[in-house]
């Protein structure tokens, strides 16, 4: 996209934060002040949320993406709680 659909602004390709500390590249309109990001920079975030579990021992093992663990200052050795809420797996740090 090179321009917006709406007000036909050329677009400015920007790194923004969307999350704190998880940054995309999104193509916005100085005019209007929507963003947009594409298929591929969907994709890559989207990637950034879902992991697939996998046996380790006699447990279920799931990985924190790096950019989640810096996020919550997660590391190697961190206590941490699990709950279940409204069907959902929590995860907190003690």
């Amino acid at each position: 996209m090179t321009q917006c659909p709406f007000c036909k602004t050329e677009l400015i390709i920007e790194r923004r934060e969307i999350e704190k500390g998880v940054w995309a590249t999104v193509e916005v309109c100085p005019n209007c002040t929507d963003e947009w990001i594409d298929e591929t920079e969907h994709d890559r975030l989207v990637g950034l949320f879902k992991r697939k579990t996998f046996n380790l021992g006699g447990s279920i093992a799931v990985r924190i993406p790096k950019e989640i663990a810096d996020l919550l200052s997660i590391s190697a050795g961190t206590l941490v709680n699990f709950t279940v809420q409204d069907g959902k797996l929590v995860i907190a740090k003690t």
